[in-house]
């Protein structure tokens, strides 16, 4: 299995995943041109060329951050990153998963780290209050987003460390940044940033 990914972008959740698990996999890096090392454009397994995106030795190949962390959490041994099918506590992950992809990364932290105006980051900050402020009640007296890490925890993770590079103040969502920081000393997360921390400095 391989898994394409870019340092510290949404795939750092992907490589936590496969950590925690402790799944086998290549990990790929996607260079700014998209031209990867066997020729072939990212674009052809990733159509709108965002990581990660997964390929079996089979090639199936995979895109969408949260189907590929569905994906792995469903390779993983069972309760590793998940909850039983069926189960009201895995659709809550699902949902949390979603609620991560559409409230977080796109509509808050892909104006404030991509190409937008001023005014669309504007609105984005302050778009940011009422999800930030979700979180911060479900984490209060919480360590995790449901009742033990599962890949909801792993992605919002990986997307609550872009907060001070995007000018958004989690100081100001204390429950949210001693998660944040908690979550940073687990080892699957503190290989898996290691591992990528070198590659984002070198960029």
């Amino acid at each position: 299995m391989k898994l394409y990914f870019k340092p510290f972008a949404c795939s750092l959740a992907a490589r936590i995943a496969l950590e925690e698990a402790e799944l086998d996999a290549e990990f790929i890096e996607v260079p700014a041109d998209g031209r990867l090392p066997d020729g072939r454009h990212f674009t052809a397994l990733s159509p709108m060329g965002y990581v990660p995106a997964i390929e079996t030795p089979g090639g199936f190949v995979l895109s969408e951050g949260p189907a590929v962390l569905t994906y792995i959490a469903e390779l993983a041994p069972e309760g590793a990153l998940s909850f039983t099918n069926f189960s009201d506590a895995h659709y809550r992950m699902l949902a949390w998963l979603n609620f991560v992809s559409t409230e977080l990364h796109k509509a808050v932290f892909m104006p404030l780290l991509g190409y937008a105006s001023d005014a669309e980051r504007e609105a984005a900050k302050a778009r940011a209050g009422k999800p930030l402020g979700v979180l911060e009640r479900q984490l209060a007296g919480r360590e995790f987003l449901e009742d033990h890490f599962t890949v909801a925890d792993a992605y919002l993770l990986a997307v609550l460390n872009w907060c001070e590079h995007a000018g958004v103040a989690i100081a100001d969502y204390p429950a949210l940044k001693a998660y944040r920081a908690k979550l940073r000393s687990r080892p699957s997360v503190a290989r898996a940033m290691a591992q990528e921390w070198p590659l984002l400095k070198a960029a």
